[in-house]
């Protein structure tokens, strides 16, 4: 049986980074953030120039560029791991079909859904390594994007009875415990809970 994997989507500033984090340190689940892997793999010497032009700039990656990486990682992860959290993925619709063709598809995708302000003042006080453009105009030029693209991919995996959308918009350890109530009325959450 492929091993379970949930997708985390969310504006930046919404807390998946934060409360994946939560998750591995109470359940054990794997947290694989897409974008921390994208900056590690920006800073390899062989890194492709489209990826360092993209990641600089705030756009999203092509997915042919995207998808052989995020693959690689997950199948290594996959190894030691029962449960994978992928943070950050899908960003845009037209990703999420070539990626689930090679990896798989998820159990369950989690939408941490936040108001722009809070989002905002999250985004602007974090100072995260490879994150020193973190700044008013990047947060405002990637929730844009998120803002015109995120519907269609909620709206795709509701249709499928996958999302399960939750309010991180409080701190933390309010966010997270609305989290677990909401997952532990799922279906899923047992075998989730039992894999770990």
């Amino acid at each position: 049986m492929a091993k379970p994997m949930l997708f985390i989507i969310g504006a930046p500033g919404s807390g998946k980074g934060t409360l994946c984090k939560k998750l591995h340190e109470e359940y054990g689940f794997t947290h694989l953030s897409v974008g921390d892997m994208m900056r590690e793999h920006m800073s390899s010497a062989n890194t492709n120039s489209e990826i360092v032009q993209c990641m600089q700039s705030g756009q999203l990656l092509p997915i042919e560029a995207l998808a052989p990486i995020l693959r690689a990682q997950i199948e290594y992860e996959r190894e030691g791991s029962r449960v994978l959290l992928i943070d950050g993925f899908p960003r845009r619709l037209d990703q999420a079909e070539p990626v689930e063709a090679l990896v798989g598809r998820p159990i369950m995708v989690l939408f941490f859904n936040c108001p722009e302000q809070v989002a905002m003042n999250r985004f602007l006080t974090r100072k995260l390594a490879g994150r020193e453009k973190d700044d008013g105009e990047m947060f405002t030029k990637r929730f844009q994007e998120f803002d015109k693209l995120n519907p269609d991919i909620v709206e795709h995996y509701r249709k499928r009875g996958l999302l399960l959308e939750v309010d991180t918009s409080g701190e933390t350890m309010t966010s997270f415990q609305m989290l677990k109530s909401a997952l532990e009325k799922t279906s899923v959450w047992s075998l989730l809970t039992g894999m770990a």
